[in-house]
């Protein structure tokens, strides 16, 4: 793929990763959980089709890789949990930008274990962190539930940063399609226990069941598919750059689609996260 080419992908991935959330928003008033555990146990289905050698594959691994699989799975369907929550709870604006921190989590993380932070990184950490103050400020001052919704997603960015560290070391093990249906599989496995455990519905109108559908194919399927071939052959920071894109074209979705005016605060809050982000890692190699 030449790199014209990985551009129009990477172009294409985070258009489609955007409507993540616009779905969720569509499936109401299907119950959280529910919405998490059928959109990774759907997309564990098609990846399952495409990479058809995922049971062989795995049985190949030693007992520490298999282990970082289902590591790696549960982080990823507590990721999902987290984040899909959060949309029930807060803005979608401050809900995406929030979820987006895990670039600063995954630094934050790498520093405990003795990596070295950049003076650059620590700088765009403490915009994002700016950011999520004055999201939160105007979520305290504004009641309700917004607060628990922005604890979500940014527990929600957590997650993703450690799966994305625990995925790291299987990448020499496994190919991108078997390892992508092994995690999906074990997250919404997980997801299924926890939703039938906590007694949510799967009495769903039908238009939930489209937009779940729709989520685990475009999203999950199209949109992290095409931005794993276009991180091949495009520069690392204009990757970084470009999925800076995907909170705003999911608020300006959301607001297109269902009339939600993000809050200033959130709106403001959302660019100085994003502002963060993009000084402190855009240029991460």
């Amino acid at each position: 793929m030449s790199q014209s080419r990985g551009v129009a992908a990477l172009g294409l991935a985070i258009l489609a990763l955007a409507t993540s959330a616009p779905l969720i928003r569509w499936a109401a008033p299907a119950p959280a959980l529910t919405v998490a555990a059928a959109r990774v146990c759907l997309a564990a289905i098609l990846l399952l089709a495409i990479g058809r050698d995922a049971f062989a594959q795995l049985r190949a691994l030693s007992a520490r890789e298999r282990l970082l699989v289902v590591a790696s799975g549960l982080l990823l369907g507590t990721h999902f949990g987290l984040w899909i929550t959060s949309l029930y709870f807060t803005s979608t604006a401050a809900s995406v930008a929030l979820v987006a921190m895990n670039p600063v989590f995954a630094a934050l993380f790498g520093f405990l274990v003795g990596d070295r932070v950049s003076r650059r990184e620590w700088i765009g950490i403490g915009i994002a962190a700016a950011g999520c103050a004055t999201l939160a400020g105007g979520d305290w001052q504004s009641g309700g539930d917004a607060i628990l919704g922005d604890l979500l997603a940014l527990a929600g960015a957590a997650t993703a940063a450690a799966y994305l560290v625990a995925g790291r070391r299987l990448r020499g093990s496994l190919p991108l399609f078997p390892y992508l249906a092994l995690v999906n599989l074990v997250a919404g496995s997980g997801l299924a226990v926890v939703a039938l455990a906590a007694g949510s519905s799967v009495d769903l109108p039908t238009t939930s069941w489209i937009a779940i559908a729709l989520s685990a194919v475009i999203p999950s399927l199209i949109g992290h598919t095409l931005l794993n071939r276009a991180v091949r052959t495009t520069p690392t920071h204009l990757v970084a750059l470009a999925i800076l894109g995907e909170p705003v074209g999911a608020s300006l979705m959301v607001w297109a689609a269902f009339s939600e005016t993000p809050p200033v605060h959130a709106a403001l809050g959302g660019a100085i996260v994003l502002a963060g982000i993009a000084v402190g890692f855009a240029k991460r190699s």
